[in-house]
């Protein structure tokens, strides 16, 4: 099981049910704002955990 594989094929099932988004109910328009919520995090949490907070400072470097 590849995670980096199996995030690409959901957000490939976002972008096609972004295409629906208007004959959704509101509660599946609901859990797609949430998902894509929650993926956008998780990008986020991945940039922080590889570049740290503030990727531009580096005490290191002169």
């Amino acid at each position: 099981m590849n995670s980096f594989s199996d995030a690409i094929d959901t957000f490939d099932a976002i972008d096609k049910l972004d295409e629906q988004y208007d004959e959704m109910t509101i509660d599946q328009q609901l859990k797609l704002a949430e998902v894509k919520a929650l993926a956008s995090i998780a990008l986020a949490l991945s940039a922080i955990h590889h570049g740290g907070i503030n990727p531009r400072y580096d005490p290191d470097v002169d």
